[in-house]
């Protein structure tokens, strides 16, 4: 990751026109808990391609993922 000024607006000036979902993602990979959460949830995956993560896991990052991503 990059340890750029977060509080420069030129740092984001290739999210202009990304759609909403895009966006969110960008968001939610830089957030530490949310990834560590998702290494969790990678090292327990079923093999059988149903979505992984509890409800309260979709509620709290408003994602859901299969196993196979």
């Amino acid at each position: 990751m990059s340890h750029s000024d977060w509080t420069d607006p030129a740092a984001y000036e290739h999210m202009r026109g990304y759609e909403a979902d895009k966006f969110a993602a960008e968001y939610l990979i830089r957030n530490v808990d949310f990834a560590a959460e998702c290494d969790r949830l990678a090292s327990v995956a079923p093999a059988s391609g149903e979505l992984i993560g509890s409800t309260d896991f979709a509620t709290r990052w408003g994602a859901r993922f299969r196993d196979r991503w």
